[in-house]
């Protein structure tokens, strides 16, 4: 009689269980380390992503911070306008009908063009007490050959308004413009001539001459670059009647706004 114990299909049939539980066991620890491994990804990656952002949210304070100190810390100009983000000069009456908002840069000769064509024209109607002119300097054409002659010219011209008053910006704002050098060749007027024309606008004495050489309102005028941009203006001159973009930069296009403007 056969042994039951010694049956070949049975025992076959057990190691094939045998095989298919360590199979199935294998396969549940497998799962597990996998898992596991994927948690630990999660982990890690929530904790380098948090840093990330640790690290971008102090970098963003720090610069911020240095932004915000050199801002307080800089040198301003006197008599800036009340609006314009302290970035302005305003020539004519307050309560004058329309406004005139001028952006320009000193080395610009499209600026001299609207200049010699429209500029006795918009100061004559400053005086009548038609028009409020708001100036709005800008510095874009800076360049080694001119030795940032743009920067230099509207801080010697902040130092003029500060020190002097508007009228004597004005004066200055003239003579700049009646003696711009060539943009393509020139290399702008020097800090000597700058304080010559300085004194002839009614600015004179010691610290005048010391604050245009020592460019004290440099980081003023990286401000009022910075805020012409904001302001949306991409070249100059942008002449703005009570809001509305002037296109027609000649003397009677200016009236004609002018005129519109205050009907």
């Amino acid at each position: 009689m056969a042994d039951p114990n010694k049956n070949p299909a049975r025992g076959a049939g057990k190691k094939a269980a045998a095989r298919e539980r360590i199979a199935a066991k294998r396969a549940a620890e497998a799962a597990a380390r996998a898992a596991e491994q994927r948690r630990r990804r999660t982990v890690l990656g929530g904790a380098v992503a948090a840093a990330v952002v640790v690290i971008a949210v102090v970098v963003a304070i720090v610069v911020q911070t240095s932004r915000t100190s050199t801002d307080a810390d800089a040198a301003r100009p006197d008599g800036t306008s009340a609006g314009g983000n302290g970035y302005t000069f305003t020539v004519g009456q307050a309560d004058a009908p329309v406004t005139v908002d001028l952006y320009e840069d000193f080395q610009c000769p499209n600026c001299k063009d609207f200049e010699d064509a429209a500029g006795s024209t918009l100061e004559q109607l400053a005086e009548a007490g038609t028009v409020q002119i708001v100036y709005h300097g800008m510095a874009f054409l800076d360049s080694s050959q001119n030795d940032d002659y743009s920067t230099r010219a509207l801080n010697a011209a902040a130092v003029v308004a500060s020190s002097a008053g508007s009228d004597a910006y004005e004066t200055f704002h003239d003579l700049l413009y009646a003696n711009q050098p060539d943009e393509r060749t020139g290399s702008g007027l020097t800090d000597d001539q700058l304080v010559a024309y300085a004194e002839q606008a009614g600015a004179t004495g010691e610290d005048v001459a010391a604050d245009i050489r020592d460019l004290v309102y440099g980081e003023w005028v990286k401000g009022a670059e910075d805020q012409a941009s904001k302001d949306g203006v991409t070249g100059t001159p942008t002449v703005l009647v009570d809001g509305t973009k002037l296109t027609d930069l000649s003397a009677a296009g200016l009236t004609a706004a002018v005129q519109a403007a205050s009907s």
